[in-house]
């Protein structure tokens, strides 16, 4: 066989040319043919085929330079070079990718033709598919609930780099994405300083063996703590780079969990146990058992006799746990149940059930779980509970002291100013009746009551503020104990969170004075948005050292000058203080809320301020919220000189030289309703001569609103029965119903018309006409004080 007869049987795509200027086309083989559809005929020369295959003349032109600048490179060197790119046109003018390659014999140059249109083509259609499972893939890591990342580290390269991290990544570790992609420290430092070590470590180790990467650390995160969980797999590619795709889980529920499981587990306060429920069979744990002594053949107990041991008030909850099984509602529950151990003592178990197998219609059959004992913990939440109510009291206790005290200041000061013009004019009078028996007499029962009424408000001397104990606490502790008691509706409406600095900062105080303080900053900056708005509250105490600010405080006092105290801030992202609110916000009976405020609040704060030589400064910016800023004392301070009044007594002194003996009602504050005014006026009349102070109105409406408006003011509700709009029972039923309640005495001409049922919302029922005894008696025992001799 000659070598053209080989060449014809080759399978690769061959043309042959002489190597002279005319390159005459010496051989066409039949798979050239057959893949290209050139003959001999068609290409007697390079030149006649390119003319063909390359219809635009400036490519032609730049492929034929090629093609010989090939064939000269393989006449200067001798060798065989990989066939090179090109691409021409078919005899039937379809484009085609080709790889073409030179090899010279003698004074002809065989040229060889690989067709990879189709290898191409296909290659474009798997980039293409890539392309778009990438663009799905990112869509699903930008959406899903953990982080995505992707790390790689490139030949030669000192350490990883991030390539891609998704929103989810970037919002748990709170970086922008040109700070997570631009410097990859900012992320390593987000680690707790106690992880980092082990962090890096087992990262350098991933990253040194080319390894699955897998581990869990801390991170800080705007000082909150939170664990995280790390997972990368890597990937070599064909540059050498190796890249980590990965996930990023926050697990700190689930490592809390865990943490208290494992401490509860070790300290046996815990079993399991399976249920059978078409046997009604139990098994339990038998290290629980034996330590609770039960014996080997009381492991195994029936359902019922395991409600047998359980508190009869807890009975049905664990019934309606297990009936709903039965109906197959649930698939798995938690709920608490006390259990009997021995003959008298009871646990606290928190059991968590779970349906483990079902038969072929999906009907549950068996149940399994944990049982923890939560004696402890239900004790120290009892204790809580209990210290967080009896704050609550002290607090509502506190609060209506102190309103009592702001408004008797006023009622004294206003009729004050009264008495002072009647005893004037009394004294210019009688100047002019001197030797007049009737105009005198009448004069000396005027000047007799006025000095009665004198001593009335001398009385009002003794709803002052008592000074309170005192004593180092703590300020975090004070803050943390305010905000629960805002309520958790309030708490997570406003995002109200407590920022404490790393050592505790003492304060020298009544808890009860510094929650009334807190409560009413954090009450007002909860309501300082808008309903589209609401505004995110923040309590923070300031660092040990912090100082006051320079400037005059806008309420309270500056605590002396080198004196230690505590700082903290109460602040709001609401709408801001006007400067014409700032002027007048810590004035009596000053509000922004409507009805739904006293006027009372920020003035009780700067009464509490001042006792306590503590001060407030208030900064604020219109639109941008506000910033209330505290300075309380760190220790006991010096007593301040005493204020003396115009005849140089102590104020203290000069008001008990002013009180009157004590009257049965004095202290309490009365409000009397009536839609008789008269009725009214007399009423209040009766129980003010016995000390009380009592407010008459007339429009029970109005009534209703002054007691929702400030209920700890009122100590006993006087009121009609038959009124106009609300009568004396729904007034009453309003008024028991508040915090703090206001107990009722109803003074009706119709008792018959209350019927033979008792009425359990008054606290008496007295009849018209009815003496100022017996109303006196009535208001005393309803506020509480008991009972006094008195004769009807």
């Amino acid at each position: 066989m000659d070598v053209w007869a080989l060449l014809d049987t080759l399978p690769v795509p061959m043309v042959v040319h002489e190597l002279g200027e005319a390159a005459a086309v010496r051989f066409v083989n039949p798979s050239f043919t057959r893949d290209f559809g050139y003959t001999l005929a068609d290409a007697p020369s390079v030149a006649a085929w390119a003319e063909q295959a390359y219809p635009d003349p400036d490519y032609r032109q730049e492929v034929i330079a090629r093609w010989w600048a090939e064939i000269a490179a393989r006449q200067a060197t001798g060798t065989v070079a990989p066939p090179a790119e090109y691409w021409i046109r078919d005899r039937a003018g379809r484009p085609r990718d080709v790889l073409i390659g030179f090899a010279l014999q003698g004074d002809l140059a065989i040229v060889t033709f690989q067709d990879q249109t189709g290898t191409r083509a296909a290659r474009a259609a798997q980039e293409a598919r890539q392309h778009e499972h990438e663009r799905t893939a990112f869509a699903l890591t930008e959406n899903m609930p953990a982080g995505a990342y992707t790390k790689v580290l490139r030949p030669g390269a000192p350490q990883s780099e991030f390539a891609f991290v998704s929103k989810q990544f970037l919002q748990m570790l709170d970086l922008s994405r040109e700070e997570a992609l631009g410097d990859p420290t900012l992320i390593r430092s987000r680690v707790h300083p106690e992880d980092r070590p082990r962090w890096l470590e087992i990262n350098a180790e991933a990253f040194a063996r080319r390894q699955p990467f897998s581990g869990e650390a801390r991170i800080v995160v705007n000082g909150r703590t939170r664990w995280l969980r790390a997972e990368s797999v890597p990937r070599e590619l064909e540059d050498g780079s190796v890249i980590w795709e990965g996930v990023v889980v926050d697990i700190d529920d689930l490592k809390r969990t865990k943490e208290e499981l494992a401490t509860v587990l070790e300290a046996a306060r815990a079993y399991t146990w399976k249920l059978d429920l078409r046997t009604g069979q139990a098994e339990v744990d038998t290290t629980w058992a034996v330590s609770r002594g039960y014996a080997p053949d009381a492991w195994g107990l029936t359902v019922e006799r395991w409600f047998d041991g359980v508190h009869p008030d807890d009975v049905a909850v664990a019934r309606a746990a297990l009936d709903a099984f039965d109906r197959g509602a649930l698939d798995r529950t938690t709920f608490a149940c006390r259990r009997k151990v021995g003959k008298d003592a009871w646990i606290w178990l928190q059991v968590h059930a779970g349906v483990s197998a079902r038969d072929a219609t999906g009907q549950p059959v068996a149940l399994s779980g944990v049982s923890f004992d939560i004696t402890d913990e239900m004790a120290a939440r009892a204790q809580v509970l209990e210290e967080q109510a009896q704050l609550r009291e002290d607090l509502q206790r506190a609060q209506q002291r102190d309103t009592v005290a702001q408004v008797a200041g006023g009622v004294a000061h206003d009729l004050n100013n009264l008495i002072a013009v009647v005893a004037g004019t009394v004294e210019l009078l009688e100047l002019q009746a001197v030797g007049q028996p009737g105009p005198q007499d009448g004069l000396g029962r005027i000047r007799r009551s006025v000095g009665m009424a004198r001593d009335l408000i001398a009385g009002l001397g003794g709803l002052v503020r008592p000074d309170l104990p005192r004593a180092t606490h703590d300020l975090g502790r004070l803050l943390h104990d305010a905000v629960a008691l805002l309520g958790q509706r309030r708490i997570v409406q406003h995002a109200v969170r407590v920022d404490l600095a790393e050592r505790p900062a003492p304060v020298w105080a009544n808890p009860t004075e510094v929650a009334q303080v807190i409560i009413n900053l954090a009450v007002n900056a909860c309501d300082a948005g808008t309903p589209e708005r609401p505004a995110k509250v923040t309590l923070a105490s300031l660092p040990a050292g912090t100082t006051a600010p320079a400037r005059a405080p806008d309420a309270g006092g500056a605590p002396p000058a080198g004196a230690d105290v505590a700082v903290f801030t109460v602040s709001d992202t609401g709408t801001g203080i006007t400067e014409e609110v700032r002027a007048r916000m810590f004035r009596p009976n000053f509000t922004t809320k409507g009805n739904a405020g006293t006027g009372l609040g920020l003035l009780i704060v700067a009464t509490i301020l001042r006792a306590n030589r503590a001060a407030l400064w208030v900064d604020s910016a219109s639109g941008r919220g506000s910033t209330m800023t505290v300075a309380w004392p760190a220790a006991a301070l010096a007593a301040a000189p005493a204020v003396t009044d115009a005849a140089g007594r102590g104020g203290r002194a000069a008001r008990a030289d002013s009180v009157a003996p004590a009257e049965p009602l004095r202290g309490l504050q009365v409000l009397v309703v009536d839609d008789l005014a008269d009725v009214a006026e007399v009423l209040a009349d009766m129980l003010e001569v016995a000390g009380a102070v009592a407010v008459a109105i007339s429009d029970p409406g109005e009534a209703a609103e002054a007691l929702a408006e400030a209920p700890g003011v009122w100590s006993v509700l006087v009121t009609d029965l038959h009124m106009d709009g609300l009568d004396g029972r729904a007034l009453a039923r309003h008024a028991v119903s508040l915090s703090p309640p206001v107990p009722t005495v109803l003074v009706t001409a119709r008792p018959d018309t209350l019927g033979d049922d008792p009425a359990p919302e008054f606290a008496a029922v007295l009849s018209k006409p009815v003496t100022a005894a017996r109303l006196v008696r009535a208001v005393r025992e309803a506020s509480g004080r008991g009972c006094i001799d008195a004769d009807d």
